[in-house]
């Protein structure tokens, strides 16, 4: 079922592959504003990136981590970018490919560019380790606003989640606003994580569902 927002339109209402990206010298230009996503291999990030843009098979799913390689471009509603980041912590991958990786997307990050925000996929399930700690302190210094994510909330029980999101709050630093619950394989949550996140690419008075 496509969700749909408070105006009753689908946030998401058309979604398109644009480009790989392996240099940064091939990245689009500059010209809409953007939203990363990342996380680490295998959280549920291609997963999760095709129910919110409303397709099944937009972003690839592999069940092999660090199959994401590049940095994926997807035009949203004609009027922003989200770009699929490659996953970290697969260490079974060879040290000058993370290293290639790692180049690239603080590359990319770091650009002087229309990127509005970084949505920062966990599992609900886990305790924030310190590599999901190290990329919101990086996104801090950096100046780039971090939203954090928790998916898979369909595989801990409602009795659990309060225990859950009180033990992640306290591992997480201050200042990171609201926590996004979601399910990527049953759609809970995600309408108000569209929705933030269109508000956060929309200019101010620009009516997100006319584009």
């Amino acid at each position: 079922m496509t969700s749909r927002g408070k105006t009753g339109h689908p946030p998401v209402h058309s979604s398109e592959f644009v480009t790989s990206v392996f240099n940064l010298r091939d990245l689009p230009a500059p010209e809409l504003p953007e939203v990363a996503f990342a996380g680490r291999s295998n959280v549920g990030k291609s997963s999760l990136l095709n129910r919110i843009l409303n397709r099944k098979n937009l972003v690839k799913v592999s069940s092999r981590p660090g199959f994401t390689q590049s940095l994926n471009f997807f035009l949203v509603n004609n009027s922003m970018y989200f770009v699929d980041l490659p996953g970290y912590g697969f260490a079974r991958a060879p040290r000058h490919v993370i290293e290639k990786w790692h180049r690239l997307v603080e590359g990319y990050i770091e650009a002087t560019r229309q990127l509005k925000a970084v949505v920062c996929i966990m599992d609900i399930r886990r305790r924030p380790d310190h590599l999901d700690l190290d990329l919101l302190d990086y996104l801090r210094a950096a100046g780039r606003r971090a939203m954090v994510v928790l998916n898979k909330a369909d595989k801990i029980s409602q009795p659990r989640r309060k225990a859950r999101l009180k033990e992640i709050k306290q591992a997480l630093p201050p200042g990171l606003g609201d926590l996004f619950v979601v399910s990527a394989r049953t759609g809970e949550g995600t309408p108000r994580l569209v929705e933030e996140i269109i508000r956060t690419c929309t200019p101010a008075g620009h009516d997100a569902d006319s584009g």
